[in-house]
């Protein structure tokens, strides 16, 4: 199996599978609990929380564990409803910030889309176009899912609090942390969303950043978890597991951009000089490692999945919550590409465990089905 999906999930590392292994096994207790089991537990998760704040340079106290991306997402955008005049996010953003707040919409809540431009970012002109001095919610992703793309999400932060210093800027990170240095005052944000599934965790665990100044309504209510904000006994096991993969993460991302820069280095020479011809959705100027959009001029990208995916090679063509969708990308649309584009693109993700030899297999079969099309078209 070669794998090459790693923006939709990744293979856990050494240390969160220790970890997880090791306090399920031992470190079962509830947190909650006042017996020395219970204590441990506790103590465990603490030391997580305070793990997963220094890898974003946040406080302890800021970092609220969630399932998630999606219920963080979730959460965030619901402030809205009650401490905000309006929403304003981007069409290139993760369903699951644009269905809350299309939601927020259908109950009467002011909702305000911004486009992308060809290179799938949000430009401070576009945003400066509808800030108008209300109280906003704004959440603008840090790096996009299916193009790489990278915001300037410092800029468009102090636009937004520059308008209304009560306004609240929210970031979809979850592509983003454990693969690139982040410190959350750095961003100016005043939320962030992360999912340790993506760097290298356990699926089923995230977290929500809340900014101390930045009060938050409950999600869930009951036994009085997470603060007060976040009722239900910690998925213990997960969280810890989560700290580990991101601790590691961080402390080899120098080394992993390198190794990732290389091997896409690596795919789109061996492209050219295999002659198939290609453009990079969204370009390379803003985009991050690994995550690389194809248009391959002439072929169908479903067509081209199938294939790999009969030769245990695994890419994809959109995001992987929409697989079965459809529907064409809503990121490509939202940056203008025509049709018959979309319908050429697939999305190569490479992590830290890809070879140089899987890539060159991955050519190898991206040419022959890439001969095949152009034959039958001839």
């Amino acid at each position: 199996m070669i794998y090459l999906d790693n923006a939709a999930t990744t293979q856990l590392s050494k240390p969160a599978l220790s970890a997880l292994v090791n306090l399920s096994s031992h470190q079962y207790g509830n947190a909650s609990a006042a017996y020395g089991l219970g204590r441990k537990a506790k103590s465990c998760l603490e030391e997580a929380r305070g793990i997963v704040a220094r890898c974003i340079g946040a406080a302890a106290e800021e970092i609220f564990f969630t399932s998630g991306g999606t219920e963080s997402d979730n959460w965030a955008v619901s402030r809205a409803k009650d401490s905000a005049d309006r929403i304003i996010t981007s069409g290139i953003e993760h369903h699951a910030v644009l269905r809350p707040a299309e939601r927020l919409k259908s109950e009467g809540m002011e909702v305000d889309i911004l486009p992308a431009d060809s290179g799938c970012l949000v430009t401070p002109e576009a945003l400066n176009a509808v800030l108008d001095g209300r109280k906003a919610f704004v959440s603008i992703m840090l790096q996009n899912n299916e193009t790489g793309a990278v915001q300037d999400i410092l800029s468009l932060a102090n636009m937004v609090h520059q308008y209304n210093p009560q306004s609240i800027f929210h970031t979809d990170a979850v592509q983003a942390v454990g693969h690139r240095r982040i410190n959350v005052h750095d961003l100016g944000v005043d939320m962030l969303s992360a999912s340790a599934h993506k760097f290298n965790g356990p699926k089923g665990t995230g977290f929500l950043y809340i900014k101390k100044d930045c009060p938050l309504p409950a999600l869930i209510l009951g036994g009085g978890q997470e603060n007060g904000l976040r009722s239900g006994t910690e998925n213990l096991a997960g969280i810890y597991a989560m700290a580990m993969a991101l601790e590691e993460n961080a402390a080899l991302i120098d080394q992993t951009e390198e190794h990732v820069k290389s091997l896409e280095k690596l795919l789109l020479d061996e492209l050219l000089r295999q002659g198939v011809s290609y453009q990079v959705n969204g370009g390379l100027s803003h985009k991050a490692a690994g995550i690389i959009n194809l248009a391959i001029d002439g072929i169908d990208g479903e067509g081209l999945l199938n294939t790999l995916d009969m030769h245990d090679i695994c890419v994809s063509t959109r995001s992987a919550c929409n697989s079965k969708s459809k529907e064409r990308s809503h990121v490509l649309l939202a940056m203008g590409l025509g049709g018959d584009r979309i319908d050429s693109s697939v999305r190569i993700s490479i992590g830290r465990y890809n070879k140089a030899e899987e890539i060159l297999e991955l050519v190898k079969w991206i040419k022959r089905y890439y001969e095949l099309s152009h034959t039958a078209r001839a």
